[in-house]
């Protein structure tokens, strides 16, 4: 099977995506050709540690590594100061000095909070993640954004830091249960959406054989998103232009991750439903022409999701968007798609507006189904 080298240009901070099958039998080479020391603070959690620790661990110590394991419960509701603070204390424990690196393996919240931990523990160790999920390989992964919730909202303590490489093995996709092949899809069809129009063409016509995880739609899917956001972030590492765009369907969809307590929904699941309900903004707002808005609806209804949000409170949910981190000066802030392939920033919309659209979100989540099209 192929593979490929995707590089995020960051000046003497560049670092290489490893796209391909297989790559997790390469990781000491990889780690030393990066000149990666140990010890090797392995974080993941129950989840992926009972299948994939036991070959990393072996891998490195067979190659003179030194490896500590940190396995955390798993959930996006234990990506916490709390769960931080427990990891900064095994690693002190374990006597962790600077030269040590954080091996991140598995999905987007343990990506997320080993990427805090190593930005933060003494100033900073080595980060390498070992991406063990469709939307952690094609999106959390790359891009140096880390950080963990807090109640009153998704994400709102990180930093920016980057690894030392990105080390994504399709194969290790294999064993994902078919809820969290459906959640890398939220973040595959947003690039879609906001930046590829042909790669949604490639979504609409090969989504069974994504879903089913075929070698060479994957390599392709995968190969393709990790090439537009490493373009993006090189061009805007910190958020402060264009990479806003990798917003879009966020705002909506960590409002309703939030208020269902991180419990009810997955990141990429959320992702689905806020691309559906921020695309309705958009045709309200006449940015969007009905036709694109059932194209992407349309596709998004073909997403198995399996959610249920009957318990979601539509008032608390638009408390969530208020306090958005990126709003600005109390107004709302969203990056809405006006035709697929591109987007525009929209501030200040009406809540009552906004509102609607959640209510699109809230009955393709019940339908199961392209009903919110209809609405």
């Amino acid at each position: 099977m192929p593979e490929k080298t995707i590089t995020v240009e960051l000046g003497d901070r560049s670092y290489p995506v490893y796209v391909g099958n297989g790559l997790l039998r390469s990781l000491p080479r990889l780690l030393n050709d990066h000149s990666v020391s140990g010890p090797i603070v392995v974080v993941c959690d129950r989840n992926v540690a009972r299948l994939h620790y036991p070959a990393v661990e072996r891998l490195l110590t067979s190659s003179g590594y030194s490896v500590v394991p940190v396995i955390l419960p798993p959930g996006e509701r234990y990506k916490n100061l709390g769960t931080a603070g427990r990891i900064y204390t095994r690693m002190l424990r374990a006597g962790i000095g600077r030269s040590a690196t954080v091996l991140a393996v598995g999905g987007g919240v343990i990506g997320d909070l080993a990427g805090f931990v190593a930005a933060t523990y003494q100033r900073g160790l080595t980060l390498v993640h070992c991406p063990t999920t469709l939307l952690a390989q094609v999106d959390s992964s790359i891009g140096g954004k880390t950080g963990v919730n807090h109640a009153l909202g998704k994400n709102m303590i990180g930093a920016f830091y980057q690894p030392r490489c990105v080390i994504a093995d399709n194969n290790m996709l294999r064993t994902l249960p078919h809820r969290e092949v459906v959640c890398g899809l939220g973040e595959i069809v947003k690039y879609g959406i906001i930046l590829d129009e042909e790669l949604f063409s490639w979504i609409e016509s090969g989504l069974k054989n994504l879903l089913d995880l075929d070698p060479s739609t994957l390599f392709r899917i995968v190969s393709r998103c990790v090439e537009l956001k490493s373009q993006l972030v090189s061009r805007d590492e910190r958020e402060a232009g264009e990479r806003v765009v990798l917003n879009c369907g966020h705002t909506i969809g960590h409002a309703l991750e939030a208020e269902g307590g991180y419990r009810l929904l997955k990141h990429g699941e959320a992702v689905l439903l806020g691309l559906a309900a921020e695309s309705h903004l958009a045709v309200r707002l006449n940015l969007l022409s009905q036709d694109s808005f059932e194209r992407i609806t349309s596709l998004i209804g073909r997403v198995p999701l399996k959610v249920g949000l009957r318990r979601i409170n539509k008032k608390k949910a638009l408390s969530f968007i208020g306090r958005d981190k990126k709003g600005r000066l109390g107004r709302n802030r969203f990056v809405l798609p006006v035709r697929i392939g591109q987007t525009s920033v929209v501030e200040d919309i009406p809540r009552e507006m906004v509102g609607e659209a959640l209510d699109v979100a809230l009955a393709l989540a019940r339908s199961g189904s392209g009903r919110a099209k209809k609405l």
